[in-house]
């Protein structure tokens, strides 16, 4: 036979008179506290009926807040309010503090000249000057050491960064020694000729200021963390220096930091260029434009983790080598509000929850250039992209596609665009190579050839026994 149950009028129920609800076996209200032993008690259907509903209630409170249906009515609202207060904090509210400003903002890396390991302030390597490679040897210097790094020029002075740590003044029309001046170490990349002073980048990290009359030292940096591997830069009083741990703004004139960016760059060989208010540098999975004023980033490439060959700015575009990788964009360019969210939603679009994440603005993307490649040429029509095996290709500027390729010798420097076209420095000659076409047009014999660097009154040239030539 069943089990049988006491009866439920047997349980004494009142309804407490303050807040409405019903407790059972209880001289006093469950939920407010309040004394209701006075209270008649509930008849017995009637407390049938409120106990199954403070019992559901009870379930409901138990079983927690957070319902699905709670989530979907209030979720999607939250999440916006969420990106919105995001995007306000971040545009109105959350201002750095502006960097100090320059003592002077005369001084410069000057234009149109070589005065960069990578030619002018925005490293595009191209020059009006013309390629000389018809012309006579109209001096000749040996310096007892072979270069470091490639010869720099204002047109006026030449300054040579030797193997044998020295660096050494000559001048240019007469190839002259004007002075030399003992370096701790030789440095990674060649020096800056702005104004009369010359600026190297030391890898203990720190920068040394010399004299472009007499090279004696005018002044040096405290160090900094890392090593600066690559060419220091000069625009308008501020010293450019990417060392690997960070990027930093130095006062021309004295040697302040006026603000720095500490942050794990991989690699540091690529100097930072610059055009107007934009700063580029290259680390070792980025192209990062920065504002030159404020010192903030504005806008990222991210590549595959490689080692960069270069960066140029040249009419508001950017050109990115990577590896086997080139990218054109604009400096201007802006990452879009949910980028923050990039990495989600590409984890979404992985298990099919979401389309594909639309890539960030670029003018094109090239990923077929030979494994390794050099600093690109950059000029109005083509970017002139080699790697030391001597494959060189040219790229359209309006859409990336191959303009044409060639085949020379083993290089040891990156190809140089001059007003005659484009020049290649093989080991034991110099190559000229039209620009539109890529077809031969002169071609010039150097013993131990090392590197050359155009000026508008001679092409330098700079061998392995540690001559000096100039070709007028």
């Amino acid at each position: 036979m069943p089990e049988t149950t006491a009866p439920l009028q047997q349980r004494i129920a009142r309804r407490c008179p303050a807040c409405g609800r019903v407790s059972a076996a209880s001289e006093r209200c469950l939920h407010c506290w309040r004394d209701i032993a006075t209270i008649p008690p509930l008849p017995p259907e009637e407390a049938e009926s409120a106990l199954t509903v403070e019992a559901a209630l009870a379930r409901r409170r138990d079983a927690g807040w957070l319902t699905a249906g709670r989530v979907w009515r209030f979720g999607p609202v939250a999440l916006v309010a969420l990106l919105v207060s995001w995007w306000v904090y971040g545009t109105f509210i959350d201002k750095p503090p502006r960097p100090d400003a320059p003592s002077s903002t005369t001084r410069s890396a000057a234009v149109g000249v070589w005065s960069t390991q990578d030619g002018d302030s925005r490293g595009i390597r191209s020059t009006m000057a013309s390629a000389h490679l018809g012309g006579t040897e109209a001096w000749r210097v040996a310096l007892g050491s072979p270069v470091a790094t490639p010869l720099v020029t204002d047109g006026r002075l030449i300054v040579a960064a030797l193997q044998d740590g020295r660096l050494v003044g000559i001048e240019a029309p007469s190839g002259q020694t004007l002075w030399t001046a003992p370096l701790n170490n030789p440095p990674f990349a060649a020096p800056v000729i702005a104004g009369d002073r010359i600026y190297v980048a030391q890898r203990e990290g720190v920068i040394r200021v010399l004299g472009a009359v007499d090279g004696h030292e005018v002044w040096h940096s405290r160090f900094v963390a890392g090593s600066f591997e690559a060419s220091p830069l000069v625009v308008d009083g501020v010293v450019y220096a990417y060392s690997t741990d960070g990027l930093f703004a130095f006062d021309a004139e004295d040697g302040r930091i006026l603000w720095e960016q500490i942050f794990d760059v991989g690699w540091a060989t690529v100097a930072p260029v610059v055009e107007g208010k934009h700063l580029v540098i290259a680390t070792g999975e980025k192209a990062i434009v920065y504002d030159r004023k404020s010192g903030q980033q504005t806008y990222y490439v991210t590549f595959s983790r490689s080692q960069p060959s270069s960066v140029a700015i040249h009419e508001g575009e950017v050109l990115a080598v990577f590896g086997r990788n080139a990218t054109l964009f604009r400096a201007d360019a802006r990452r879009p509000w949910w980028d923050g969210f990039r990495g989600i939603w590409f984890r979404f679009h992985l298990i099919g929850m979401g389309p594909a994440v639309p890539p960030p603005p670029t003018v094109w993307d090239v990923t077929s250039l030979p494994g390794t490649t050099m600093a690109a040429a950059m000029g109005q029509d083509v970017a002139v992209v080699a790697s030391p095996d001597g494959t060189v290709t040219a790229l359209a500027r309006t859409d990336g596609k191959s303009v044409w390729a060639a085949k020379a010798n083993r290089l040891v420097a990156a190809p140089i665009l001059t007003a005659d076209g484009v020049l290649l420095v093989e080991e034991g000659q110099l190559l000229l190579l039209d620009p539109a076409t890529g077809q031969q047009r002169a071609e010039r014999k150097v013993d131990g050839l090392r590197a050359a660097t155009p000026a508008e009154a001679a092409m330098y040239l700079a061998t392995a026994a540690g001559d000096v030539i100039a070709l007028r």
